[in-house]
């Protein structure tokens, strides 16, 4: 397996495009499109808040048939608390692009980001439609990856290429997200594509694997979102077909998990006033639910996230969060490592000086291994610090 360039477009037969539409203030683009040239199976994982956008309730009827030709995406609206009218906008959005297409409007998916409680500027985006098909090509993919983005510093995107069963394979994908991000998926839109021939049943079960062991374990801010998408389209155009429990589903998995493992890092790397990043392993947990239990309440914690910021090795938050999380643990059998040096062993503070803290924060990610001494299962989570900036882009959010 090798990293390659192309982003969404690095598998055969997928198309991109992004323009300004006029959906953001700024003028910046903010409409993208990524389409197949031919029909794909479809799966997709959708944000669990219980309030939840209209795209995200169309997608969710949609990808029942596991198939789509186009997935649509617009920043600078979330189109969510929009009420009825909100999902009749979208479907007549997404109607709009199935009819330039050629395709009926359930091949047609799509995903908002942006500002809560704002109808679409429907009216302006069907007057882009045909300009945004007219962008579509292979050599987009990066315009598309921009037009996605809200309060993101930089685009994010990834492609890998691997030789599968005599045929050469390629998984791409793009990302977006800085804010809103928590376990479970946040406000965070992921596209993802593959030109292997795969049922739709095995794409759900792989996209699915793939989310909990990347986006499902990353988190900027603790905040789950109301417009979470990651979609994941298979085409078939490299002529391999994947079947379930062989080498190359196996194999495919780990391509998928690497895309997604690259694009989630990004995002918590480009964390909303982010400066530091830092992953917290547990270790030596009773059950994997409180590994992860565990893992999500130090990667949460406002004060582990603001010792972060500072670069202090105030451990003692740690600890508090470890034992604040509800899951088996003894404090005098807790062990804390921060990259590989000893903060916190029987029951007590190591004291490390301001000249090592230093020197361990230079480091990044910093590492933050907690081992519980309760078990033998093991979990982890990436988080960012927690600096004035979050704060000041979040009194006021504007796109």
């Amino acid at each position: 397996m090798k990293w390659i360039p192309g982003g969404v477009t690095a598998p055969r037969g997928f198309l991109a495009a992004g323009i300004s539409a006029g959906i953001k203030q700024s003028g910046r683009l903010d409409f993208a499109l990524v389409t197949s040239e031919v029909e794909a199976a479809a799966a997709g994982t959708l944000t669990t808040n219980r309030v939840q956008a209209a795209p995200v309730i169309l997608a969710a009827e949609r990808l029942r048939r596991g198939k789509a030709r186009a997935i649509v995406v617009n920043s600078g609206c979330a189109n969510c608390l929009t009420g009825a009218q909100g999902l009749r906008d979208a479907r007549l959005l997404t109607g709009e692009v199935a009819r330039v297409l050629g395709l009926q409007p359930r091949d047609v998916l799509m995903a908002s980001t942006g500002l809560i409680g704002r109808r679409l500027p429907v009216a302006q985006m069907r007057r882009a439609i045909p300009r945004l098909i007219e962008a579509l090509s292979r050599r987009h993919h990066s315009e598309a990856s921009e037009a996605i983005l809200t309060t993101d510093r930089l685009p994010k995107e990834a492609a890998v290429e691997a030789r599968l069963g005599g045929s050469v394979v390629r998984v791409g994908g793009m990302a977006k997200g800085a804010g809103m991000i928590a376990p479970s998926m946040a406000t965070m839109l992921g596209v993802l594509t593959t030109d292997a021939a795969v049922e739709p049943g095995l794409l759900r079960a792989l996209l699915t694997e793939a989310v909990e062991q990347s986006f499902n374990q990353i988190s900027v801010d603790g905040d789950m979102s109301t417009n979470d998408s990651v979609y994941l389209l298979a085409n078939g155009r490299s002529g391999l077909r994947v079947r379930g429990q062989s080498r190359e589903a196996r194999r495919l998995a780990q391509m998928l998990r690497a895309v997604a493992e690259r694009l989630a890092g990004a995002i918590v790397r480009d964390g909303e006033g982010a400066t530091r990043v830092a992953r917290i392993e547990v270790d030596g947990a009773r059950t994997s639910a409180d590994a992860r239990a565990c893992a999500r309440r130090v990667a949460t914690s406002s004060l582990v996230r603001t010792m972060l910021a500072g670069a202090d090795p105030n451990v003692g938050r740690i600890a508090a969060a470890v034992g604040a999380a509800g899951v088996a643990m003894r404090p005098e059998r807790l062990v804390v490592h921060l990259n590989g040096r000893v903060a916190i062993r029987g029951g007590a503070v190591r004291p490390i000086s301001d000249a090592a803290a230093r020197r361990l924060f230079r480091v990044q990610p910093l590492r933050v291994r907690i081992n519980l001494q309760a078990g033998r299962s093991s979990a982890q989570m990436l988080t960012c610090d927690l600096t004035e900036a979050y704060v000041r882009l979040n009194a006021r959010y504007t796109t």
